[in-house]
Protein backbone atom coordinates (compact mmCIF):
# COMPACT_ATOMS: atom_id res chain seq x y z
CA UNK A 1 0.00 0.00 0.00
CA UNK A 2 3.07 2.35 0.95
CA UNK A 3 4.00 2.28 -2.95
CA UNK A 4 0.73 2.78 -4.41
CA UNK A 5 0.40 6.10 -2.30
CA UNK A 6 3.66 6.79 -3.96
CA UNK A 7 2.18 6.39 -7.17
CA UNK A 8 -0.92 8.67 -5.63
CA UNK A 9 -3.13 5.93 -6.66
CA UNK A 10 -6.00 5.29 -4.25
CA UNK A 11 -7.63 1.36 -4.25
CA UNK A 12 -10.72 2.31 -2.67
CA UNK A 13 -11.66 -2.18 -2.30
CA UNK A 14 -9.24 -3.19 0.62
CA UNK A 15 -10.77 -5.91 1.62
CA UNK A 16 -10.19 -9.45 2.67
CA UNK A 17 -11.76 -11.07 -0.59
CA UNK A 18 -9.06 -9.12 -2.36
CA UNK A 19 -6.32 -10.50 -1.02
CA UNK A 20 -4.31 -13.41 -2.33
CA UNK A 21 -2.05 -15.44 -0.61
CA UNK A 22 0.70 -16.91 -2.71
CA UNK A 23 3.68 -19.05 -2.13
CA UNK A 24 5.69 -18.74 1.23
CA UNK A 25 2.23 -16.85 2.42
CA UNK A 26 2.91 -13.77 0.76
CA UNK A 27 0.04 -11.93 0.39
CA UNK A 28 -0.97 -9.73 -2.84
CA UNK A 29 -3.06 -7.04 -3.08
CA UNK A 30 -5.64 -7.87 -6.50
CA UNK A 31 -8.55 -6.33 -7.63
CA UNK A 32 -7.70 -2.67 -8.63
CA UNK A 33 -10.87 -2.46 -10.47
CA UNK A 34 -11.77 0.80 -8.39
CA UNK A 35 -8.32 2.18 -8.28
CA UNK A 36 -8.10 5.61 -9.03
CA UNK A 37 -5.17 8.15 -9.48
CA UNK A 38 -5.46 11.45 -6.74
CA UNK A 39 -5.19 14.72 -7.57
CA UNK A 40 -2.11 16.58 -7.54
CA UNK A 41 -3.24 19.38 -4.99
CA UNK A 42 -5.36 17.52 -2.62
CA UNK A 43 -3.89 13.88 -3.04
CA UNK A 44 -7.53 12.71 -3.10
CA UNK A 45 -9.81 11.96 -5.21
CA UNK A 46 -13.76 12.85 -5.86
CA UNK A 47 -15.94 9.97 -7.00
CA UNK A 48 -19.29 10.09 -9.09
CA UNK A 49 -22.66 9.07 -7.24
CA UNK A 50 -23.27 6.81 -10.21
CA UNK A 51 -19.94 4.43 -8.57
CA UNK A 52 -20.86 1.10 -6.50
CA UNK A 53 -18.97 0.87 -3.50
CA UNK A 54 -18.18 -1.49 -0.76
CA UNK A 55 -20.12 0.33 1.73
CA UNK A 56 -18.93 -1.75 4.78
CA UNK A 57 -15.48 -1.06 4.18
CA UNK A 58 -15.56 3.34 3.54
CA UNK A 59 -13.95 5.37 5.36
CA UNK A 60 -16.28 7.83 7.22
CA UNK A 61 -15.82 11.06 5.21
CA UNK A 62 -15.90 8.66 1.60
CA UNK A 63 -19.38 7.77 3.17
CA UNK A 64 -20.30 11.53 3.69
CA UNK A 65 -18.44 13.14 0.99
CA UNK A 66 -17.42 10.26 -1.63
CA UNK A 67 -14.10 11.55 -0.63
CA UNK A 68 -11.30 8.84 -1.28
CA UNK A 69 -7.00 9.10 -0.57
CA UNK A 70 -4.41 7.28 1.59
CA UNK A 71 -6.51 7.87 4.52
CA UNK A 72 -9.72 6.25 3.37
CA UNK A 73 -7.73 3.02 2.44
CA UNK A 74 -5.82 2.99 5.72
CA UNK A 75 -9.51 2.94 7.51
CA UNK A 76 -10.11 -0.25 4.97
CA UNK A 77 -7.25 -1.71 6.17
CA UNK A 78 -8.57 -1.61 9.35
CA UNK A 79 -11.69 -3.71 8.16
CA UNK A 80 -9.15 -5.70 6.10
CA UNK A 81 -7.23 -6.46 9.71
CA UNK A 82 -10.52 -6.90 11.43
CA UNK A 83 -11.24 -9.61 9.20
CA UNK A 84 -8.38 -11.43 9.16
CA UNK A 85 -8.25 -11.59 13.34
CA UNK A 86 -12.19 -12.31 13.22
CA UNK A 87 -11.94 -15.51 10.92
CA UNK A 88 -12.63 -13.77 7.71
CA UNK A 89 -16.37 -12.42 9.50
CA UNK A 90 -18.18 -9.45 7.18
CA UNK A 91 -17.81 -6.03 8.68
CA UNK A 92 -20.81 -4.62 11.03
CA UNK A 93 -23.13 -8.28 10.37
CA UNK A 94 -25.90 -6.95 12.51
CA UNK A 95 -26.19 -3.69 10.83
CA UNK A 96 -28.48 -2.58 7.98
CA UNK A 97 -26.09 -0.96 5.14
CA UNK A 98 -28.00 2.20 5.80
CA UNK A 99 -27.29 2.48 10.05
CA UNK A 100 -23.71 2.04 9.35
CA UNK A 101 -22.59 5.92 8.75
CA UNK A 102 -24.85 6.84 12.19
CA UNK A 103 -23.27 4.50 13.86
CA UNK A 104 -19.97 5.53 12.69
CA UNK A 105 -20.98 9.52 13.36
CA UNK A 106 -21.60 8.71 16.75
CA UNK A 107 -17.94 7.48 17.24
CA UNK A 108 -19.07 3.93 17.44
CA UNK A 109 -16.17 1.49 15.47
CA UNK A 110 -16.04 -2.65 15.33
CA UNK A 111 -15.25 -3.81 18.14
CA UNK A 112 -11.88 -6.14 19.40
CA UNK A 113 -11.44 -9.78 17.75
CA UNK A 114 -11.69 -12.21 19.57
CA UNK A 115 -8.29 -13.56 18.25
CA UNK A 116 -6.80 -10.39 18.20
CA UNK A 117 -3.77 -8.92 20.26
CA UNK A 118 -4.49 -5.69 22.45
CA UNK A 119 -1.79 -4.01 20.54
CA UNK A 120 -3.54 -5.25 17.06
CA UNK A 121 -6.95 -4.04 18.31
CA UNK A 122 -5.20 -0.61 18.87
CA UNK A 123 -4.18 -0.36 15.62
CA UNK A 124 -7.05 -1.14 13.96
CA UNK A 125 -8.26 1.80 15.85
CA UNK A 126 -6.11 4.25 14.50
CA UNK A 127 -7.28 3.65 11.72
CA UNK A 128 -10.53 4.50 12.14
CA UNK A 129 -9.70 7.54 13.58
CA UNK A 130 -12.29 10.34 12.24
CA UNK A 131 -9.93 13.10 11.87
CA UNK A 132 -7.96 12.29 9.00
CA UNK A 133 -5.30 14.59 10.52
CA UNK A 134 -4.85 11.74 13.20
CA UNK A 135 -5.52 8.60 11.55
CA UNK A 136 -2.09 6.94 11.07
CA UNK A 137 -0.90 6.64 7.65
CA UNK A 138 0.62 3.60 5.45
CA UNK A 139 4.33 4.28 7.00
CA UNK A 140 3.47 4.21 10.49
CA UNK A 141 1.29 1.12 9.92
CA UNK A 142 3.99 -0.85 8.30
CA UNK A 143 6.37 0.39 11.36
CA UNK A 144 4.08 -1.19 13.74
CA UNK A 145 2.88 -4.01 12.35
CA UNK A 146 6.92 -4.90 11.73
CA UNK A 147 7.80 -4.10 15.31
CA UNK A 148 4.83 -6.46 16.20
CA UNK A 149 6.12 -9.33 13.99
CA UNK A 150 9.46 -8.94 15.14
CA UNK A 151 8.45 -8.82 19.07
CA UNK A 152 6.52 -12.01 18.54
CA UNK A 153 9.44 -14.12 16.49
CA UNK A 154 12.19 -12.62 18.28
CA UNK A 155 13.18 -15.97 19.38
CA UNK A 156 10.91 -18.16 17.48
CA UNK A 157 13.29 -21.15 16.35
CA UNK A 158 16.18 -19.25 16.09
CA UNK A 159 19.69 -19.77 17.83
CA UNK A 160 20.12 -17.42 20.87
CA UNK A 161 23.42 -16.89 22.28
CA UNK A 162 27.17 -16.60 21.25
CA UNK A 163 29.01 -20.00 23.03
CA UNK A 164 29.08 -23.52 21.89
CA UNK A 165 25.90 -24.31 24.62
CA UNK A 166 23.48 -22.48 22.15
CA UNK A 167 20.49 -24.04 22.23
CA UNK A 168 17.28 -23.48 19.77
CA UNK A 169 14.76 -21.73 21.58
Amino acid sequence: MEYLVSKRLVHRDLAARNILLIENRTAKISDFGLCCTCDDATLSYQASLQKKLPMRWLSIEALLHRTFSENSDVWAFGILMHEVFSGGKVPYTTMEADDILEFLKCGKRLGCPENAPDEVYEIMVSCWEENIESRINFSELSTKLRSILLNETQDYGYICGQDSNDSLV
